[in-house]
């Protein structure tokens, strides 16, 4: 599994809305994968105080 297919995998384990997860892999090209890991986090988490 790449890169690319193990964050996609993880978006969508933390609940990311299907057109979020290919918005978000189409604008982290080119970032390395180690630092998105560290800054995101569960949509539940973000979207909780709304």
């Amino acid at each position: 599994m790449d890169n690319l297919e193990s964050l996609e995998q993880l978006l969508r384990e933390y609940g990311y809305p299907e057109q979020a997860v290919h918005r978000f892999l189409n604008e982290a090209e080119g970032i390395d994968i180690e630092e998105i890991k560290k800054t995101i986090m569960p949509y539940r988490d973000i979207t909780a105080h709304k």
